[in-house]
């Protein structure tokens, strides 16, 4: 599987087999710099480091030097993710799947909460899961890391099924996800740094530097740099997200599922929440998957949209799609209808 971010990975996204374009060259091609800038920018990297320039990090560099405003470099990258994404619309059906759940079943406390779920991820996309609460979305998510095993049915991630692994096997597959649960779930009682810090001290061997250097990077790819010493109780409920953002990004994770992102933030908080989301994914290429009732606002900020309804796929598909549906549950639920089979009062 190529790995996100890889230069293959955004070679297929350009369409050809041309070279590359790295975050810093699109930048440059849709007009938010100039070629004098972008070089400037790569100069202020070397000299400030033995390695090579980043050209995915350029933006964080273009800021710090104040020759674009985050919200410009914001409203740019999402420029660009909104014409990837609509490219999508024409190419889904060329598109690898990294998860996979056949004919999938689970009964918990006598219900059918997931009823023979057939689904598949896009490898390298942002796919929103959306429906209404209780539906078997945050299921399907427990499923997909295995945490639930389904009572039957397959759930693979890449080739490997993950109900004939063995618990070595199982936590390696793991490894390649992040989980940013719904709320957060910070520990109250560790600073955000050491809340960042945490899975990288419980799952590797990494020197206490290393860590460190890691939480750093990821708390800067939020904009929390110098929050580290703040409790929980201390932060807003957006500063909260962003804190558990960065603990699901500092592992590196090629797949990051996200439970409702945005819930209980004002309209304000969840557009940022949204643009960091489309900022991570343009810089990293992550394979995400974002639970959420943000609707229809996440058609925005995802490819793909599946749609279930009491533990079935509604629909599954490109977001732009799904406005269309004539699905009378779906086209109730994104209109917010009180009229419908839906019956909430």
């Amino acid at each position: 599987m190529t790995q996100p971010g890889s230069s293959d990975d955004i070679s297929r996204l350009n369409g050809s087999g041309r070279a590359p374009i790295s975050l810093g060259e699109r930048l440059v091609a849709n007009g938010c710099i100039t070629s004098q800038e972008l070089e400037l920018a790569l100069r202020r990297q070397r000299s400030q480091s033995d390695a090579a320039p980043n050209m995915h990090r350029v933006g964080r560099t273009l800021v710090d030097m104040g020759l674009l405003s985050q919200a410009s470099l914001l409203d740019c990258l999402y420029r660009q993710f909104a014409a990837e994404r609509d490219a999508y619309q024409v190419s889904s059906r060329q598109q690898d799947a990294v998860i996979r759940l056949e004919q999938v079943v689970k009964i918990l406390d006598g219900r059918r909460v997931l009823d023979a779920v057939d689904l598949a991820i896009p490898a390298n996309r942002i796919t929103a899961i959306i429906g209404m609460s209780g539906g078997g979305k945050s299921v399907i998510l427990k499923h997909m890391v295995g945490l639930m095993k389904p009572d039957q049915g397959t759930v693979w991630v890449g080739d490997q099924p993950l109900g004939r692994l063995s618990n070595r096997a199982l936590n390696e597959v793991r490894r390649r996800f992040s989980l940013l649960f719904q709320g957060g779930a910070l520990f109250d009682s560790m600073s955000v740094f050491d809340n960042v810090a945490f899975p990288l001290r419980e799952k590797t061997n990494l020197p206490e530097t290393e860590i460190r250097d890691r939480v750093v990077r990821s708390l800067e790819q939020v904009n929390l740099v110098g929050m580290e010493g703040k409790y929980p109780d201390e932060l807003s409920g957006g500063m909260m997200k962003r804190a558990a953002l960065a603990r699901a990004l500092v592992t590196d994770p090629e797949i990051l599922l996200l439970d409702e992102p945005t819930a209980g933030l004002d309209p304000i908080i969840e557009n940022a929440i949204h643009h960091l989301i489309c900022d991570t994914f343009m810089r990293t290429r992550y394979t995400m998957v974002v639970i959420s009732h943000a609707v229809p606002e996440i058609f925005k900020w995802c490819h793909h949209v599946i749609a279930l309804h009491r533990g079935k796929v509604l629909f599954s598909g490109p977001s732009r799609e799904v406005n269309g549906s004539r699905d009378p549950v779906i086209r109730q639920f994104i209109h917010g209808d009180l009229d419908g089979p839906i019956q909430v009062i």
